[in-house]
């Protein structure tokens, strides 16, 4: 389950840098933003890795960016 491990790092560093990288002056919108972007990065992962199915990662993405939006809202 290495993949798995090295998929959820890599998500978490693209949703800190898109989020950061955002020009939206709204949390809000700049967490909208960021959830799309996820969901892009997500498929195109699955569809560049041998090992992983898109079931694999969509409970640890929402996980994730569950994870992420409670920590922006704070």
């Amino acid at each position: 389950m290495n993949d798995l491990q090295d998929f959820k790092s890599e998500l978490r560093a693209f949703i800190e840098f898109t989020y950061n990288a955002s020009d939206k002056q709204n949390t809000a919108a700049r967490i909208n933003e960021t959830e799309k972007a996820a969901f892009d990065f997500t498929d195109k992962y699955v569809l560049n890795s041998p090992d992983l199915i898109a079931g694999d990662l969509e409970r640890p993405t929402q996980d994730i960016l569950n994870e992420f939006i409670t920590e922006k809202m704070q």
